[in-house]
């Protein structure tokens, strides 16, 4: 049991993205065809950005561009639902800005680059046709699926004057966010929009990050409950532990309420600072 156990506690469940630098491939879209995707996705039992990884590793790997540091077959499956979960709340009330993004090792974003650049193409350019071809070859009609509603676009302007004295004051504030501007236009909309916290671009990162790690220690949990629960079985000890599987079970709960809650935090925040 000892060693079932150990190994769940050192198998990774998953390709550990967070491991690597952050890169991205990313292609703003037409909601229509945006819903299309992830329709596919659906089909698929994938999260969006797990299938468009592996949709461009396809297309790039026939065209004979090998991508390094990524292994297609460590994705996680079977999660289209946790996804949507995750989002459809957050895109209903608030909208996106539809754009299909996925976080990508830099062996894969080079490789995806110089793939685009072999046909002419911009990346952002090379992923949209890529997108359009397997929602046409997966014979999804855009105009029947459910499109996303997209976030209102700013456009009302506002100006003002502050003193030198003022300006300096508000530049020590403003630190973390980057500029005096983004910091008043947060300070403004966490007083008019109540509930949806104004992180900064750091903060939010080092959230997604910890959150991450807190999720794949619940996976763990969950992993190692199941080791557990077998190895009881086979014993014929199961009854005797019925306490301890439990709670193993409300911990892995209490895990994913809270991971589920910084996601939404998360969001509500990221939706506001991606306004143009």
């Amino acid at each position: 049991m000892c060693a079932r156990v150990s190994r769940a506690l050192r198998t990774p469940l998953v390709h550990d993205m967070a491991a690597s630098p952050a890169s991205f491939i990313q292609t703003p879209l037409a909601p229509a065809l945006l819903a299309g995707f992830w329709a596919f996705a659906e089909r698929q039992d994938l999260s969006p950005s797990v299938a468009l990884r592996l949709v461009v590793h396809h297309v790039i790997g026939r065209a004979g561009f090998v991508v390094e540091g990524y292994d297609p077959q460590a994705e996680r499956r079977c999660d289209f639902q946790n996804w949507a979960r995750r989002r459809r709340r957050a895109i209903d009330e608030n909208g996106i800005h539809p754009v299909l993004i996925a976080r990508v090792t830099p062996g894969f974003k080079q490789a995806f680059v110089d793939f685009a650049q072999s046909r002419e193409q911009s990346s952002p350019a090379a992923l949209k046709a890529i997108v359009q071809h397997i929602v046409v070859s997966a014979r999804i009609d855009p105009s029947v699926v459910r499109v996303p509603k997209t976030a209102e676009r700013l456009s009302v302007r506002v100006a003002t004057r502050f003193s030198k004295v003022e300006m300096a004051a508000l530049e020590r504030h403003a630190h973390d966010y980057g500029s005096v501007r983004a910091w008043l236009v947060a300070l403004a909309r966490s007083q008019i929009a109540g509930g949806a916290p104004q992180f900064t671009t750091a903060a939010l990162e080092a959230l997604y990050e910890s959150n991450r790690e807190l999720a794949s220690i619940g996976r763990n949990v969950n992993q190692i409950s199941h080791a557990l629960n077998l190895d009881l079985q086979q014993a014929g000890q199961l009854r005797g532990s019925a306490g301890l599987i439990d709670e193993l079970a409300t911990l892995k709960r209490r895990i994913d309420a809270h991971t589920q809650r910084v996601r939404e935090l998360c969001t509500a925040s990221a939706s506001r600072w991606n306004h143009p």
